[in-house]
């Protein structure tokens, strides 16, 4: 493809230091270099996959790249091409082959193995003229019948024909897509709809019908199993309509981050016991300084993770497809709104040790200049980003069997915040240091990985059930083992010594 009119020089190879800065050789190069995403990532030193992998295919949300980009990063990066929001408007694109989306559909229709498409559920109930079309039932009233301060709020016992209708009105556009090419992942939003206790308890409390459907049961399992009564329309008609997906999850259905994490937790939450058939794995939303306190303090990522992970495993669901973030631009947190890359890629490696087979590389600031700016040498963290996420997931294609035939170890405690399940971490000397492990279940196999959050890199010792002692290196960016035992001693294979490009090709 010639972009630019072909006249931008080739250029050097990078690579990630530990420490998350993006080195360049300029070493003999007379003129600025001058780099778009496209630039940045055909330059960058490429994840090089397990061939035959089945981890979930990577996808993005946020707004959309070029298309060049987008056939960049599924061709050598392992991400989805992002097709967009199924609608009825982009439906009809596909009759013109010049479209955006028809050139997508093709590319997938050719091989749909290099070129998995991802699509972006068409949420009907947050678009006006279908609210406006909506039943009176569908709202809150107050005895009188009246709108609770004259607003619309959505009823916990809203019918369920009116959801059968937005999934129709879903499912209808990729259906269409579908007869072009296949739809592997399949992303909703969500934010529609009946919202959580927080949001609007006291206008619930105002409707009489609402009051009384509720009975003695207290809101948090009343809200949720009216939730996932009005959801799973939506989700089988879109299913049905896919049947061939790989992925179909909903914003966000997994155990709860912030589960018994500060008292009322679960009026910002729905039960996942619930809310479990929605979706296809569970799939949680932590973000970097987002409602906690990033990788250390009192509220911090990795202890969230653990403790959705462990509902999520307590409900039969070991294995998740997270939506991630490692920072984005927020004037009230200055600097610090962006994590140093190394300790995000650090992070990413622990929670796919805890059982995460892809996610979603979300970004949620528009930059200056938007998403295909030139912003020269430097690559943007947003990009950054979606680039770590992409060599930790192929760092981990070459331990699949691990992750889908592994069982995340306990550890000795209990979690900080749901003493009903396990810590799912392991203790060690080295201050700062987190280890999180698996055990294969067919054999004397383990992964660890072993994670500086903070403080100084150096030796950690971990006592893993059966091994024993294991000496592993703990690193800011997170240092990744697989153990095996030769005749009853524990031996550690460092596999991503590399810590930033653990697979890259040099």
């Amino acid at each position: 493809m010639v972009r630019h009119g072909g006249c931008r020089p080739r250029r050097p190879q990078r690579g990630f230091l530990n420490r998350g800065v993006v080195l360049m050789a300029v070493a003999g190069v007379a003129t600025a270099w001058a780099g778009i995403p496209l630039d940045h990532l055909r330059s960058a030193r490429r994840p090089a996959f397990r061939e035959g992998h089945t981890l979930l295919p990577l996808t993005r949300w946020g707004w959309g790249l070029s298309f060049e980009a987008n056939v960049e990063l599924a061709e050598h990066w392992g991400y989805a091409l992002e097709l967009g929001e199924a609608n009825a408007r982009l439906a009809a694109s596909l009759d013109d082959p010049e479209s955006r989306a028809a050139k997508l559909c093709a590319l997938t229709a050719r091989d749909p193995v290099r070129y998995p498409l991802s699509a972006l559920v068409y949420r009907a109930p947050l678009d006006k003229a279908f609210r406006e079309s909506l039943p009176e039932e569908v709202w809150c009233h107050e005895a009188d019948g009246a709108l609770p301060d004259g607003k619309r709020v959505w009823s916990p016992l809203a019918p369920e024909t009116v959801f059968a209708a937005a999934g129709r009105a879903a499912a209808e556009p990729l259906a269409r897509v579908r007869a072009t090419c296949p739809v592997a992942m399949l992303l909703n939003g969500g934010e529609y709809a009946l919202s959580v206790e927080g949001h609007h308890r006291a206008v619930w409390e105002r409707d009489p019908a609402v009051t009384a459907a509720k009975g003695e049961r207290d809101w948090f399992s009343f809200i949720s199993a009216c939730k996932a009564r009005q959801e799973l329309p939506i989700s089988e008609t879109v299913r049905r309509a896919v049947p061939d997906r790989r992925l179909y999850i909903y914003y966000h259905t997994s155990g709860c981050p912030q589960r018994n994490q500060y008292e009322g937790w679960d009026r910002w939450a729905w039960d996942y016991a619930d809310m479990r058939p929605i979706s296809d794995l569970p799939n949680s939303s932590i973000y970097y300084l987002h409602f906690n306190s990033g990788w250390t303090g009192a509220t911090d990522m990795l202890t969230q993770t653990l403790n959705t992970t462990g509902r999520n495993i307590a409900l039969g669901q070991p294995l998740s497809y997270n939506w991630l973030n490692g920072g984005w631009d927020r004037e009230k947190l200055g600097e610090r709104a962006l994590s140093p890359l190394d300790l995000y890629m650090g992070y990413l490696k622990c929670t796919y040790t805890a059982g995460m087979i892809g996610g979603v590389a979300g970004y949620f600031a528009y930059p200056k200049g938007g998403f295909d700016a030139d912003t020269g040498d430097e690559v943007p963290h947003w990009l950054a980003q979606i680039m770590i996420l992409a060599h930790a997931q192929a760092l981990f294609s070459h331990h699949e069997d691990l992750l889908r035939q592994g069982n995340l170890l306990p550890g000795p405690s209990a979690h900080r915040w749901s003493a009903d399940q396990p810590a799912y971490e392991f203790p060690v000397t080295r201050p700062g240091c987190r280890v999180v492990a698996r055990r294969h279940r067919g054999r004397p196999e383990w992964l660890l990985c072993a994670w500086q959050m903070e403080g100084e890199e150096g030796p950690a010792a971990i006592e893993l059930p059966e091994a024993g002692t294991v000496e592993v290196q703990a690193r800011r960016c997170g240092s990744v083992y697989r153990i095996r035992l030769i005749d009853g001693t524990p031996r550690a294979q460092w596999l991503d010594r590399n810590g930033m490009a653990p697979t890259a090709q040099e």
